[in-house]
């Protein structure tokens, strides 16, 4: 119950001068713990708003709501009168300039912001006085201007911070120890702009202890002046004639309170700090943990050991979980994808099942831009090695028919495709399987020239056999296996030939002239999508990443259409790299261009604040 062992004498005069309407306004509510002395001036140029009267109603709302003297309640309060007025706008934006001063009878709290002041006077002598938050006062305090000028300074009302403005930031004072006799005043600026400081200063130095008798010499001052215009003037004075003063047992049992909370503290602060300590080394052990396996990993990666890789790919996954690491665990999963999709397509490869292992070699081709390429040239490798498989077969079964259709010199050259081929795999039973049919049609061979079956059999069996491999060569042609159609259709051509018939030899000729064009015009591609990887490439080096991410992009479209994937994949990778570098450049643009918007919104403010 500190208001019953104090004594505050208020009292105030508010009129409106010259003006229509009084667009100051004064309140205070005097609670049993705290006080809170409000007052404030609009500063709109639309005589019909009350934005003064709202912004004082709104901080003795919220103080009342929650009584306190700290600066973040203090803040609150006006906080809270700022949103009032910014959510009140009709024809304009609500303005005001304000004071509060807020005590618990033994301390006060000041707050302001704009041109009303505040003075706190202690044995006859100005202890505390505000400063206005104008371009006038800063041209005081930076002395260019005096003091004496400022009440009829052009600038005095051109003010930086206000209620009613999106960036508002008030001055809020420290906390001041009251003694008894002091004299708090709050006034607007139609009494400073009449009566000097000094005079203000004289009156309330010499006071007694009725405030409405140096009230009223203020407004006697003014009126005196005998000015032609006077705007509105409001000033309350709060006698502070004896300050609540805290017993003895109440400052000792606070003081053990106080001792008490700071032991308590203390040790928190210790345990807490203890807590850090372990908890930090924890989690640095657990991440070189982390990195020692991840290390490892790779190094089994390097040596195509993915076996032990996949052992410690899954050590490393559970240490990224225990110090919770996002970014660590998403690259490791990754990583973990890659390395069973390589183990699970090994399975199949390891069996000969090359059409399964190929499917899945794709598929960990996929994966595996995401984790940085790891084991890209081993599955590359093994792609390799299938496609060279697949031909070798594909020779040897062409070699085959050719010489069931006793076109042994063609078989030949099929058979020993399917031996080189073999030879640059290192497929030793394609090699081993190529050398015995060899053998075996030098062997048909000799045994040919020592008879020939019947002609007519021969050449129908190869008839068919033409029509055969023309099929297959259609298909392979519509599939976009170029290479394939033209050695089927070679073969088709061998094969009519030998069967006698001519009839559609020119349509097989057409056929194959069209598979060599597409071959052709296909390397013609493969070229041009090179050429522009290069320029992307030139372009990244020298920073025009719009230049190099177009060329990746026209590279990329091209190996797609050429079913190149290993390339394919060798430009996402580049594009990837590329976008990131785009997206730095612009987040960078985007820091400079929100500076740039902070500081144009600021210039707006202060030119919309100069204009009222």
């Amino acid at each position: 119950m500190r208001k019953q062992n104090s004594r505050f004498n208020t009292n105030f005069i508010s009129e409106e001068g010259s003006a229509l309407k009084n667009s100051d306004y004064f309140a205070y509510a005097e609670l049993d713990n705290f006080a809170c002395y409000v007052l404030a001036d609009g500063i709109e140029d639309i005589a019909d708003t009350e934005s003064a009267k709202e912004a004082v109603e709104s901080v003795i709302l919220k103080f009342q709501e929650k009584p306190s003297m700290s600066k973040a309640s203090i803040h609150k309060y006006l906080k809270y009168a700022n949103e009032v007025l910014l959510k009140s706008e009709k024809y304009m934006r609500l303005k005001a300039s304000i004071v509060v001063a807020v005590t618990d009878y033994e301390n006060l709290r000041l707050a302001y912001a704009g041109n009303t002041r505040i003075r706190l006077y202690r044995n006859n002598k100005v202890f505390y006085k505000s400063t206005d938050t104008s371009l006038s006062s800063e041209m005081v305090s930076n002395e260019l201007l005096s003091e004496d000028a400022l009440s009829r300074h052009e600038q005095r009302s051109n003010l930086y911070s206000y209620l009613g403005q999106k960036d508002f930031s008030p001055v809020i004072s420290g906390k001041i120890k009251l003694f008894d006799t002091d004299i708090l005043i709050l006034y607007t600026k139609g009494i400073w702009e009449n009566v000097s400081e000094g005079e203000i200063d004289k009156i309330f130095e010499n006071s007694g202890k009725d405030p409405s008798e140096c009230l009223g010499e203020v407004e006697t001052a003014i009126l005196d002046k005998n000015r032609k215009y006077i705007d509105n003037y409001t000033i309350a004075g709060i006698y502070i004639d004896k300050v609540f003063i805290e017993s003895d047992t109440k400052k000792k049992r606070r003081r053990k309170l106080i001792l008490i909370g700071s032991i308590v503290a203390v040790v928190l602060i210790l345990a807490t700090v203890i807590a850090i300590y372990f908890y930090t080394r924890y989690r640095k052990e657990l991440k070189e943990d982390m990195d020692t396996h991840y290390d490892k990993m790779l190094k089994f990666i390097e040596m195509e050991n993915y076996k032990k890789a996949d052992t410690e790919c899954e050590e490393s996954i559970k240490k990224a979980e225990g110090l919770r690491d996002k970014d660590m665990k998403e690259l490791l999963y990754h990583y973990e994808q890659v390395i069973e999709g390589i183990l699970e397509a090994d399975e199949k490869y390891n069996t000969e099942s090359y059409s399964e292992a190929k499917s899945l070699y794709k598929l960990v081709l996929d994966e595996i831009p995401y984790a940085d390429n790891a084991g890209l040239s081993y599955v590359k490798g093994k792609l390799d090695f299938i496609s060279g498989y697949e031909s070798v077969n594909l020779s040897l079964d062409n070699g085959d028919i050719l010489f069931d259709s006793e076109i042994y010199e063609r078989a030949r050259e099929r058979y020993n495709d399917a031996k080189n081929e073999s030879r640059k795999i290192g497929y030793e039973e394609g090699k081993l399987k190529a050398e015995a049919k060899l053998l075996a049609v030098d062997q048909a061979i000799a045994k040919d020239q020592e008879g020939k079956q019947a002609e007519a059999d021969k050449q129908s069996k190869n008839f068919q056999s033409a029509n055969d491999m023309l099929s297959a060569g259609d298909e392979a042609l519509s599939k976009g296996d170029f290479l394939s159609a033209r050695a089927n259709y070679n073969t088709a051509k061998d094969l009519l030939e030998k069967s006698g018939e001519s009839a559609g030899l020119a349509e097989i000729e057409e056929k194959i002239s069209t598979a060599d064009k597409k071959i052709s015009e296909s390397e013609e591609e493969k070229n041009t999508a090179s050429g522009y990887a290069i320029i992307g490439d030139e372009a990244f080096l020298r920073g025009d990443f719009e230049t190099a991410r177009e060329n990746y992009e026209y590279a990329r479209r091209l190996y797609v259409k050429l079913n190149d994937e290993i390339n394919t994949i060798q430009m996402d990778k580049k594009l990837n790299d590329v976008q990131k570098r785009i997206d730095e450049i612009k987040q960078k643009e985007a820091v400079s261009s929100t500076a740039t918007n902070e500081s144009t919104v600021q210039q707006t403010s202060e030119s919309e604040s100069s204009s009222n």
